[in-house]
């Protein structure tokens, strides 16, 4: 037990010597590589210094501390697409854009007019003559008792419209006027989501009014809420509704003459120029760098095709000066839009071709830094294998350092056993001594007591023998006779009792 013990202590003490030697030969190692990766950095450094200024330093900050392009999201293909497309300046809202729509005889379209199409779906239940509002007869109203809470009509226009504006109006005499109206849209219906239009305030006047939304809106049902009036009469009215705009057709085609003729205007030859050039120092978008680096021969082509849809986009004085609309466009207007349709497609094409490219251009560096990164993992994980093995390595030397424990513990916990075993016989075997000694001590007593008494029993004889002696002098002989066995016991008993007191 105690040279396995040793042992145990003896090898841990050389394990843990070799660890302390391994660290203090590690270290003058470990120095050398830092000293040089500080050298270069101080080098580094003092070349930046030296450079060219604010570029070099912007380059090294956008590539970063460790060499890595910069990996922000890339544009996505609209938003390239208009960057590379759109003009500068402020962009131009619907409500700017929007053309009503007229009829022939050049009265603006009323998409809220019965001969049209359109009908009242729904109203309160206080309101009477609800459809007269689509009609012209202005004799014709729809009535409201001004004492109703909730007055409103809903509207369905003859087709699906870009509403731009709304007009309104009460020739009726008697009534009261309205005052304020809240204006809401959906596409389908029923529904109990309306999208709110505005809130508008009429004139207290006796003719048509005109109110336009800030933001034109595409609608398909109109719900008007009459919500305050004018006067003290006892019936509000209103005479006439009528909803200008422009339909989906109407807006298609003017979407499709507006797009051509804005690539007409001389500032958009700049601009293509300088769509794929590389941008300047204010602007730090990444994304835009990388497209700076593309190719020059896809550029060029970009260009040139760009010039020749300039070439075959000639003026057309029809398109310059767009005069009011009578009805629908003719044929040749349409296959002449369409011309210029697919050929803004060819230029958005080639916008598209860059765009892969740059995306390719940019994925690849993307790809070389995630297989450089892979290769550093690599190493490192070879690495963490290495450290692995040699803590499985120890784990077996811990393994048979405890194996060898636990023998010892075994051997230990037998011999203990053997140990209490031999005790118990022992003490099985004191027990046994004490009881015969306690035997043989009642036997001495009871010896001892006897003796004793027979002792007591000669003496008293003798003694009684000796008064009778004297008494009786003449029997002397016989005295000496009689007396000579009890003598004998007495001396035997004294003699008995001495020994065993020893």
């Amino acid at each position: 037990m105690q040279r396995s013990r040793k042992a145990l202590l003896q090898r841990r003490a050389a394990s843990e010597k070799n660890s302390i030697s391994g660290r203090t030969r590690l270290r003058p190692r470990c120095l050398s590589p830092w000293f040089f990766v500080v050298g270069i950095i101080f080098l580094l450094n003092s070349l930046i210094s030296n450079g060219n200024g604010y570029k070099e330093v912007y380059r090294v900050e956008t590539v970063g501390k460790n060499g890595r392009i910069s990996r922000v999201t890339p544009l996505g293909l609209d938003e390239f697409k208009s960057r590379a497309t759109a003009p500068k300046g402020k962009p131009i809202s619907n409500k700017d854009t929007v053309v009503h729509r007229v009829e022939p005889g050049g009265k603006e379209y009323n998409y809220a007019s019965a001969t049209k199409g359109a009908k009242v779906l729904a109203f309160n239940k206080e309101a009477k003559g609800a459809s007269n509002i689509l009609d012209k007869d202005k004799d014709k109203y729809l009535r409201n008792p001004c004492s109703a809470e909730e007055k409103f009509v809903v509207i369905e226009l003859s087709e699906e419209t870009l509403v731009d504006s709304i007009e309104i109006a009460n020739f009726e005499h008697y009534s009261s006027n309205l005052k304020d109206f809240e204006l809401l849209s959906s596409l389908v219906y029923p529904t109990d989501h309306w999208v709110k239009l505005g809130n508008f305030t009429a004139g207290n006047v006796k003719h048509a009014q005109r109110f336009s939304l800030q933001e034109p809106n595409w609608a398909r049902y109109l719900k008007l809420n009459l919500l305050s009036h004018y006067g003290a009469e006892f019936y509000c009215t209103l005479s006439i509704v009528e909803v200008h705009g422009v339909d989906a057709v109407e807006r298609m085609l003017e979407d499709l003459i507006s797009v051509p003729n804005s690539r007409m205007e001389p500032e958009e030859q700049n601009k293509e120029q300088i769509l794929l050039q590389e941008p300047s120092d204010g602007g730090l978008d990444p994304f835009q760098e990388v497209a700076s680096e593309s190719e020059p021969e896809s550029q060029s082509d970009n260009v040139k095709l760009k010039q020749e849809a300039r070439k075959n986009n000639v003026p057309d004085s029809t398109l310059e000066s767009k005069p009011p609309q009578v009805g629908r466009m003719p044929g040749d207007t349409v296959l002449k839009i369409l011309m210029q349709k697919v050929q803004a497609l060819d230029v958005n094409f080639s916008v598209l071709e860059s765009y892969l490219e740059e995306l390719n251009g940019r994925y690849g560096r993307i790809f070389k830094d995630f297989d450089d990164d892979i290769a550093n993992k690599d190493k490192l994980l070879e690495k963490i294998i290495l450290d692995i093995k040699s803590l499985e390595n120890q784990r077996d030397v811990f393994a048979s350092d405890i194996g060898e424990l636990l023998s010892w513990k075994t051997t230990a916990s037998s011999q203990l056993e053997q140990l209490v075993k031999d005790n118990s016989i022992l003490r099985s075997e004191f027990d046994k001594l004490h009881d015969h000694q306690v035997n043989i001590e009642n036997k001495t007593l009871a010896v001892i007591f006897m003796s004793f008494v027979f002792g007591c029993l000669a003496a008293a004889k003798l003694f009684m023998d000796l008064l009778l002696r004297i008494s009786r002098i003449h029997n002397s002989d016989k005295f000496c006779q009689k007396n000579s066995a009890w003598l004998v016991l007495l001396l035997s008993s004294v003699i008995i009792a001495f020994i065993l007191a020893l």
